[in-house]
């Protein structure tokens, strides 16, 4: 019997076979388009993040040629294994460029741009003259006074010693007095706080030997990074760690410390009262930040008997766990106790001191003892001395000593500004201007010479002499017009005398000023190397355009002379010395220069 085949039913399997072939046929391809596609858009992400690399690294190569006082070519392209970048580098005037990298990898572009600026110290002079605490001698017929007919005013941690016609045409400030009183400034290592847990707020005990206010403290820091300003809490002591009572606080200023060491103050408005041989803790209220932290140097063989170091993730929880230093932080303290005075000065504005002698006070006054001549205007609203006859003043007897008052610069920022000379290199023989030049960044070992006729020096970056600065005969020192609206800086170590009309100016712009400042310790008593009337600065001729400043020693001014701003532990005017305080002083700003102490101010992709 012959065998039927069902013809349907094999053209059906052979269908379905054809679909199942099709299908994983399709499924293939598809997975291999697939991963095709993958690889490609790896291979793309892969090349574009290579480009952004690229990118990256073209603009940090302009930021080093920089930081190195190259010139930067405006374009140029670096090729970096297969790929490459353009670079385009843009000034925008000698404090700020815009920097674009554009990476090219292949088919792969990434770019960015960044802006640079130049680091800034930004210190407050508020004042026509501020003194530490040597204070201020004015004699006949000086004056302080304000630019324009504006009030000039003094702020002293010193006391104010005056003689006939000496005028201050402000307000007179003079700070309860102070003394050193403990110490421990052995440095020989590190301690970082405020980076990583628990290592945050940190603190040092003392012990006062005296049962008085504390004024100010000094403390030996640095920074990394930009962290903002820290307070600084005064607190009691419990079981050998510090309390959570806090007696006093201050501000450690973010902008007087640089990334040197250097000793910075802080000073209490309200000063606790202390207990002599008692327990006390220094404590800096930090927070965490691994960019942005400090460094307070400190002695780890722990030679201070008086106290100990410590630290804690945060002071102010429920129950703080303090854990021990093992070493001694780097501190100063100071404490008041000592009166202060004003004597025998005519003041237009209002007069704060301790004690008040043989003056005359237009506006209010404030003060602890006062004779009865000194208040004779207050009540005389008619005499034409004072700069507004009809209103009389107010006597407030029994005010507060003023607290101490800050120097707009610190000892952090000086050795800043020391160091960013140095960067630009160093020369170990004086410079003589005998012609005219541009100059710095540069580090001078030896003196700064100004002697010839007439001849300019034009500072173009830090200039830090370790001799003395001499400058006579109508010498002229000014910023260079890159400076713009900020200011230059020349530090001496030595003493600066300065004779003959010479002349100082800034860049030309509004607020620009330059700086001569000596870090000499001659305070007006017999020393070594010093300059006329053992003075760290001895002026002769007026110098409108600059600010004179004298951290450690002595501002000598002679009759007939006239100044912008003058800063100094102690300052002396001879009759008819006037300072004559212009208000742009209070935003001076002082850089580094061109090429030196860059910092990011943005960092972004734009494409």
């Amino acid at each position: 019997m012959p065998i039927k085949i069902n013809h349907q039913k094999g053209f059906a399997a052979y269908f379905i076979a054809i679909l199942v072939l099709v299908a994983m046929i399709g499924i293939a391809l598809s997975l291999t388009i697939l991963t095709i596609n993958e690889y490609k858009i790896s291979s793309n992400i892969v090349k574009s993040s290579q480009a952004y690399f690229a990118a990256e690294a073209g603009i940090e190569d302009a930021i080093l040629q920089l930081k190195k006082f190259l010139n930067v070519p405006p374009d140029y392209t670096i090729v970096i294994d297969k790929g490459s970048v353009e670079v385009s580098a843009d000034s925008q005037g000698a404090n700020s460029w815009v920097i674009v990298g554009n990476g090219n990898l292949g088919d792969a572009f990434r770019k960015l741009e960044a802006h640079l600026t130049i680091s800034t110290i930004n210190p407050e002079f508020y004042y026509g003259a501020q003194a530490g605490d040597l204070g201020i001698i004015m004699g006949n017929n000086s004056r302080v006074e304000g630019a324009g007919g504006v009030a000039g005013n003094i702020y002293s941690n010193g006391s104010i010693d005056g003689a006939p016609g000496a005028t201050i045409t402000g307000d007179a400030f003079v700070a309860t007095g102070m003394t050193e009183d403990q110490n421990h400034i052995v440095y020989n290592e590190d301690q970082v706080f405020g980076k990583e847990d628990p290592v945050i707020d940190i603190a040092q005990s003392f012990r006062p030997s005296a049962s008085t206010t504390l004024t100010k403290i000094s403390l030996y820091v640095k920074k990394v990074g930009n962290p903002g300003s820290r307070t600084i809490r005064i607190l009691t002591n419990v079981s050998g760690s510090p309390s959570t009572t806090t007696l006093a606080s201050g501000t450690l200023q973010s902008s007087l410390v640089g990334d040197v060491y250097g000793w910075v103050d802080v000073v209490f408005a309200s000063p606790p009262s202390l207990t002599e041989g008692d327990t006390y803790w220094i404590m800096v209220d930090a927070t965490q930040d691994k960019n942005k932290y400090w460094f307070w140097g400190k002695d780890k063989n722990q030679g201070y008997g008086n106290g100990q170091g410590k630290y804690t993730q945060d002071w102010s929880a429920s129950n703080p766990v303090w854990t021990t230093i093992i070493g001694d932080l780097n501190f100063k303290i100071f404490m008041g106790g000592q009166a202060t005075f004003l004597d025998q000065v005519i003041v237009m504005g209002d007069a704060h001191a301790n004690t008040i002698s043989n003056s005359n006070i237009c506006g209010d006054a404030y003060y602890q003892t006062v004779d009865g001549s000194s208040l004779n205007f207050l009540n005389n609203p008619s005499n034409p001395i004072c700069l507004d006859p009809l209103t009389p003043g107010t006597a407030n007897s029994g005010s507060p000593d003023p607290p101490l008052e800050n120097m707009p610069i610190s000892d952090s920022n000086i050795n800043q500004w020391k160091l960013e000379a140095e960067s630009g290199g160093v020369t170990t023989t004086d410079l003589v201007v005998d012609s005219d030049m541009l100059y710095g960044p540069k580090k001078i070992e030896g003196n700064l010479i100004m002697t010839d006729n007439k001849r300019t020096l034009t500072v173009e970056g830090t200039i830090h002499v370790t001799g003395h600065i001499d400058i006579s005969n109508g010498s002229t020192i000014r910023c260079s017009p890159s400076y713009d609206w900020q200011s230059c800086v020349i530090v001496a170590d030595k003493w600066v005398h300065i004779t003959n009309n010479g002349i100082f100016q800034g860049s030309g712009e509004d607020g620009s000023y330059i700086m001569i400042l000596s870090a000499s310790n001659c305070d007006g008593t017999p020393a070594g190397d010093c300059a006329d009337f053992n003075a760290a600065m001895d002026l002769h001729n007026n110098a409108e355009g600059a600010i004179f400043y004298a951290p450690n020693g002595l501002i000598y001014i002679h009759n007939g002379v006239q100044v912008s701003e003058l800063t100094a532990r102690k300052i002396e005017l001879e009759p008819t010395a006037v300072v004559r305080y212009e208000q742009g002083l209070i935003n001076a700003s002082f850089s580094s220069g061109p090429g030196g102490g860059w910092t990011v101010a943005s960092w972004k992709e734009i494409e």
